[in-house]
């Protein structure tokens, strides 16, 4: 029998018969949790995981959970399905799969249960069939009800082992506080951003070269694609150092030899991550710490780098305007975490606000348009309501 997981250290997922879509919420998921640390393993990983999420509703689906069975005996194993089978031999959950479910089932799964050794709960058999052998089935953990069937069942009662004993009480982190003498400010026209903001703004294919005509980027913002022939730490480099030798120039056919290897970006994600790394922990020099800031809709966060907090601030940010010194005082996220995520969001266009000297009640809230009545305070949300009782005091 499967014994129990620690409830530290990272725990290694792997997902069968889904497609990136799929694998990609899954991702956000772990991410999102707190509990414990799940991580899915990539295509080319080969660390062994503790547990499999296999969708059996694409062809050849509970042929696959029985030969992965047989070949990892110790391997926990979850199928999911629109209609889930109680004799399957396999825990289950319904889909749609929602976190509100999933995360118990896969603490069932840790501490030992939902296993083929662990026989399901099943009803009395009459007097009659007493003398007959049954055989153990495992009940789906979201199983169908009768009469409802888009119905969502509510999740199984999941027993969690105490917490073990701590050996000593952590001091507590510290509340962040945005003190505005503390802001450092940065000119996101400059360096390799300023670069890659103008060939956006232009549209016009161009190539970033360094020094001696060394090429790092060719860009083509039509199509929306990038080729760099740099790594990753080469373009953290070039966009937290503005005094690199950097300059942008029309391409040409000799720009990249043959057999030079690329790799291919889009150039909203390029954008994303450079306005992230010339941060660098400061705040845009347009932007002041009592500025409120809006986000105009949320960022395509499975297509962009993940920076940390920005699935707090993308919710955040795109339902009420808030100034940074706010967002810190109630998120109480770090103050470099949310200048971060502001700059990458700035890159692509995504803030509202009103620049140094304008006019910020009219860039954030925009004017009531004559015959039209402005939304009463009983009607707004409560976080609208919430956030105007705060900025007022």
């Amino acid at each position: 029998m499967n014994q129990p997981f620690a409830m530290s250290g990272e725990i290694f997922v792997r997902t069968v018969g889904m497609d990136s879509r799929k694998e990609a919420v899954f991702r956000m998921a772990f991410k999102m949790y707190t509990r414990r640390s799940y991580r899915l393993l990539e295509a080319q990983e080969s660390r062994d995981p503790a547990l499999a999420i296999i969708d059996v509703d694409g062809p050849e689906g509970m042929n696959l959970a029985h030969r992965l069975r047989q070949e990892h005996p110790q391997l926990r194993i979850l199928i999911t399905s629109i209609t889930p089978d109680a004799t399957s031999g396999f825990p289950a959950l319904q889909k749609p799969v929602r976190m509100e479910t999933l995360f118990p089932a896969l603490e069932a799964l840790l501490q030992g249960g939902g296993q083929e050794s662990a026989p399901a709960v099943a009803p009395t058999p009459p007097a009659a069939d007493q003398g007959k052998t049954t055989t153990a089935t495992v009940t789906p953990i979201r199983p169908e009800l009768s009469g409802r069937t888009a119905a969502i069942p509510e999740p199984p009662a999941v027993t969690f082992p105490p917490p073990p004993a701590q050996p000593a009480a952590a001091p507590h982190p510290a509340v962040p506080i945005l003190r505005p003498e503390d802001v450092r400010p940065f000119d996101p026209e400059h360096g390799l951003l300023g670069l890659l903001l103008m060939v956006r703004r232009d549209q016009v294919p161009a190539v970033i070269v360094e020094g001696a005509q060394r090429v790092i980027l060719k860009i083509d913002p039509i199509a929306d694609q990038v080729l760099s022939l740099v790594d990753d730490e080469t373009l953290k480099t070039l966009a937290q150092n503005p005094d690199q030798r950097l300059q942008a120039r029309a391409p040409s056919s000799a720009d990249i030899p043959a057999n030079t290897p690329v790799r291919h970006l889009t150039l909203q994600a390029l954008l994303w991550q450079v306005g992230a790394w010339t941060a660098n922990g400061r705040l845009i020099n347009r932007l002041q710490p009592n500025t409120p800031v809006q986000l105009k809709h949320w960022p395509n966060l499975t297509r962009l780098s993940m920076l940390p907090e920005a699935l707090r601030l993308a919710a955040f940010l795109a339902r009420s305007p808030a100034s940074p010194v706010l967002v810190v005082k109630m998120l109480r996220v770090a103050p470099a975490d949310l200048f971060n995520f502001l700059a990458a969001s700035e890159s692509l266009g995504l803030l509202r606000y009103s620049p140094v000297g304008g006019t910020e009640a009219r860039a954030v809230t925009p004017a009531v348009e004559p015959g039209k009545q402005e939304i009463p305070t009983a009607r707004r949300g409560f976080l609208g309501r919430l956030l105007a009782r705060i900025a007022g005091l």
